[in-house]
């Protein structure tokens, strides 16, 4: 995260929806997909967070690869369990 105030994580990929919690300066987190959506500063992408169903916007995010669009990304029983949680890679 390059926000040093740090970066709310959302319900929807949209300041006008919930804030579910907060990532900290410099948090490393796993990305699942992006969507375009509401645009923040000129950035109209948000990502799905890879451990919860939470949104940020990608106006904050540094990125270090790749990320695939959520049309084409397809979820399975096990994506949102506690063991794909804990899982590495």
């Amino acid at each position: 995260m390059t926000s040093q105030n740090g970066l709310n994580e959302r319900q929807y990929p949209s300041t006008d929806s919930s804030v579910l919690g907060t990532l900290k300066y410099h948090a490393q987190v796993g990305l699942r997909c992006k969507v375009r959506a509401q645009n923040i500063v000129g950035d109209d992408v948000w990502f799905l967070l890879r451990d919860k169903q939470a949104w940020i916007s990608a106006r904050y995010v540094a990125l270090t690869g790749t990320v695939p669009y959520c049309k084409d990304v397809q979820p399975t029983p096990l994506t949102y369990s506690p063991e794909a949680a804990e899982a590495m890679g």
